[in-house]
């Protein structure tokens, strides 16, 4: 499988790798189903390029088109 980034992809990673201090990330495609934030928005479903990394307790990255 081939994944290609766009520039504005890559500094989303980078910029998302800084902020969440994990040493290696998964790209990969996925669908998060929509679900409820802490905060009451609800976030709707997405399907496409997310970044991840193993912990739990660290986010993931949706990598728009």
């Amino acid at each position: 499988m081939t994944v290609v980034l766009t520039a504005e992809q890559i500094e989303e990673l980078a910029t998302f790798s800084k902020e969440d201090g994990q040493p290696q990330y998964t790209i990969t495609t996925a669908t998060i189903p929509e679900f409820e934030a802490d905060d009451g928005k609800v976030i709707p479903e997405y399907t496409g390029l997310v970044a991840y990394s193993d912990s739990l307790e660290h986010g993931v990255l949706q990598l728009e088109q």
